[in-house]
């Protein structure tokens, strides 16, 4: 009898504890995410680094943006998600004036552009000039709002 209450009492346990871990597996993800890339241990070469300038740097190619802005996540992420939506409602709205990529941070390139970038925490919203400067940082959820009214005091 003792020995059948102190086996429901373990399954009830251990159910609880996968639930939880059930509800938790989006910042778990995240946390994961954001440890590795802290860890980070891609090396950049040259080639790497001018490829990467000249993605930006909307002077020189035959493109006319006015800004580039890079977004770096990751899958699984549900703020990143979110910012998803938000990027491809200012992509539609901004389509010949702004250049925007999104990279997710667990592929080998996303990895390279997070170490060239100096970003350790998801989600990561970085805006160039035209000129490939980097002119605005922010991490965390961004609202389209307020995307877009830092997009507009960027290019007036």
């Amino acid at each position: 009898m003792k020995n059948k209450k102190i086996n429901i009492l373990l399954i009830v346990v251990t159910v609880i504890f996968f639930i939880g871990l059930f509800f938790a597996k989006d910042k778990l993800n995240c946390f994961v995410t954001n440890y590795k890339l802290r860890n980070n241990d891609v090396e950049i070469n040259k080639t790497d680094s001018v490829t990467f300038f000249e993605q930006f740097n909307n002077s020189s190619n035959t493109y006319l943006f006015k800004l580039s802005l890079i977004e770096l996540g990751g899958y699984g992420c549900k703020p990143c998600m979110k910012m998803d939506t938000v990027l491809q409602k200012i992509k539609t709205i901004y389509k010949d004036e702004v250049n925007i990529k999104t990279f997710r941070v667990t592929t080998d390139k996303g990895k390279l552009i997070a170490k060239y970038f100096g970003v350790n925490t998801i989600p990561t919203q970085i805006i160039f000039d035209i000129n490939g400067n980097e002119v605005y940082r922010h991490t965390g959820f961004l609202s389209k709002h307020d995307l877009e009214t830092k997009i507009k005091s960027i290019i007036e």
